[in-house]
């Protein structure tokens, strides 16, 4: 029993001193502090963000304007990956002279066939009409102002692929209406079917509001003339005409292998855009819906606006809402490198812009921290703040506002050549000069897959890839869109991965590809995936025919959609508002 006792005694000492030794731990880091310096709690952020601060472009990027274009100045010879910040603005600055949001081509007008507008329950796809050949009949000619449904003003692209730049001169005040569309990696939830998890995403968008707007806006995706050509002259505007380049690529790897066949026009067997290809995914909210959640027209800096229709889904199904859109974010892409080079933009003023990864611009605007001397400044840190626990750490602090930087006076001079951002535009049709375009701000340029020490490169938009912007890697992603020999839906490899992101939304691919995703390990490489050249637009192709399996596949879901219908009330409709 002494023995026992003697025992007890000593480890009731034991514990005393424990808990002295960790209050005297708690006291010595107050919870205000996170352990300033000589401890180094809060240095680990800073240090993460180091490996990933590194200027983009070389010290010897420089453009100008000449003859009304911008000329990238000598020694630089491949400027998309030697200066690709510099690059991103001038496909900026380029994509805005070219007036993008008026004469390029949207999705729905690249893959023609759907006769309402998709976001309708009720709205079922129509067929395309084949390209034409020799001896014409009611088919689509790329070298046609007139194809077959062109002369229908609320859907010239039923039939055949639509340029809106060719038909300007058509439209009432010169601009087409556009449609904008949910997400094209939309995160679906049911808010009203589980009221816990609506709580609990409105809580997880006040931290991070990105998300919050992610599920509001309405995407438009614009895709060049160049791009379009491509697309309409081979025949990738439809189901039947993918398909066959599926076949002519794995009917060659058996008799042709180690040659390749040849890619003629008409006749591909890999797809592959011309250098001068540009696409650009767009995200707009309604103006009802940005000042709801908000957001602020900041007469400093003034949003891009445009008219378009939006859907909006409600407890009663889809609303077409038009009307006011102001331009949040968008994603500029262009062919220039084999992987295209990646970037994106975001509005200043949104909250949480530089959150997770930081912003990085070698080129446009100089960061707004406090950057010591000596120091680059092409970096934005994310905020940080004190969790305030215990055992205190340093964590991101998520959805505040970010400084615009100071912009640079080789981007000002490109602005002022070009005529971009020097008067105010009280209409909802933008034109190059509005104001509204330098309220914009590069958040990053993506141009590999790694960079030069093997660390997987990410970019991400706080809305657009609002929910998974730390895992977000554009180029990974758009490897993954590709075609099987049944067509592009469903979707052979899908946008999401089996990994969740801290929001609970799946993540989308990041890091290299895997060349299995494409070709069967075995001998001969049998073609299980052709990759669409890192485009996910031909998810929206319709069928010539009946027979391809996409269009048994869309007209199940729109029965499905219609029995789901008739359970509900009449959908409301707000089209003819405007």
């Amino acid at each position: 029993m002494l023995q026992l006792r003697a025992r007890n005694n000593v480890f009731l000492k034991f514990v005393e001193l424990t808990t002295v030794i960790v209050l005297l731990t708690h006291s010595a880091v107050p919870a205000d502090t996170c352990g300033k310096p000589p401890n180094t709690a809060n240095d680990k952020i800073k240090y993460v963000m180091y490996l990933s601060s590194k200027p983009q472009d070389s010290a010897q990027c420089t453009m100008e304007v000449a003859n009304g274009k911008i000329v990238i100045k000598d020694p630089v010879s491949n400027p998309a990956m030697s200066c690709p910040d510099m690059f991103s603005w001038k496909l900026y600055t380029e994509a805005i002279t070219q007036e993008f949001w008026k004469n390029w081509a949207a999705d729905q007008q690249t893959w023609p066939g759907v006769a309402c507008d998709p976001s309708d329950p009720k709205c079922k796809s129509s067929n395309p009409l084949p390209l034409c050949k020799a001896g014409g009949g009611n088919c689509c000619d790329p070298d046609s102002l007139h194809n077959p449904g062109y002369d229908d003003k609320n859907n010239p692209a039923k039939y055949c692929p639509y340029f809106p730049g060719d038909h300007v001169a058509e439209f009432p005040g010169g601009m087409p209406l556009r449609i904008g569309m949910p997400p094209s990696k939309a995160h679906l939830v049911s808010f009203e079917a589980n009221p816990q998890i609506h709580a609990r995403l409105m809580a997880l968008a006040t931290e991070e509001p990105g998300r919050k707007i992610r599920q509001s806006m309405a995407e438009i995706v614009f895709r060049n003339r160049s791009m379009f050509d491509y697309t309409f002259r081979n025949n990738l505007y439809n189901q039947e005409g993918i398909i066959q380049v599926f076949n002519n690529n794995s009917a060659n790897i058996r008799p042709g292998a180690p040659y390749r066949k040849q890619s003629v026009p008409g006749a591909l067997a890999e797809i592959d855009y011309p250098l001068d290809a540009v696409m650009i995914k767009s995200n707009w909210i309604s103006k009802e819906r940005a000042l709801k959640i908000g957001l602020k027209d900041d007469p400093e800096n003034p949003y891009i606006k445009m008219n378009i229709l939006s859907p909006v889904t409600d407890n009663n199904g889809t609303i077409l809402e038009p009307g006011e859109h102001w331009l949040v974010a968008f994603h500029v892409s262009s062919k220039d490198v084999p992987n295209w080079i990646w970037a994106t933009f975001e509005h200043v003023d949104n909250l949480g812009r530089c959150d997770f990864t930081g912003c990085n611009d070698s080129y446009g605007y100089s960061s707004g921290d406090d950057v010591p001397a000596g120091l680059a400044t092409n970096f934005t840190t994310p905020h940080i703040a004190c969790d305030d626990l215990l055992l205190p750490s340093v964590v991101f602090d998520l959805g505040k506002t970010y400084p615009g930087g100071t912009r640079s006076q080789s981007l000002s001079t490109v602005f002022q050549a070009l005529g971009i951002g020097t008067t105010d535009n009280t209409t909802l049709t933008p034109t190059p000069k509005d104001k509204g375009w330098l309220s914009y701000r590069l958040k990053g340029s993506q141009a590999q897959f790694t960079d030069s020490m093997g660390r997987t490169t990410h970019l991400g938009n706080s809305v657009t890839e609002g929910g998974f912007v730390n895992s977000s890697s554009c180029v990974s992603c758009h490897a993954r869109a590709g075609t099987t020999g049944k067509g592009t839906l469903p979707p052979a490899l899908s946008v999401f991965i089996s990994q969740l992101s801290d929001s609970g939304y799946l993540e989308s691919s990041h890091g290299i590809p895997n060349p299995d995703w494409y070709n069967r390990s075995s001998q001969p490489p049998d073609l299980t995936v052709l990759q669409t050249d890192f485009v996910w637009g031909f998810l929206t192709a319709n069928c010539v025919t009946d027979k391809c399996q996409p269009a048994v596949l869309m007209r199940a879901m729109a029965e499905e959609e219609t029995k789901e219908e008739t359970k509900k009330p009449t959908v409301r409709s707000r089209t003819d508002a405007h």
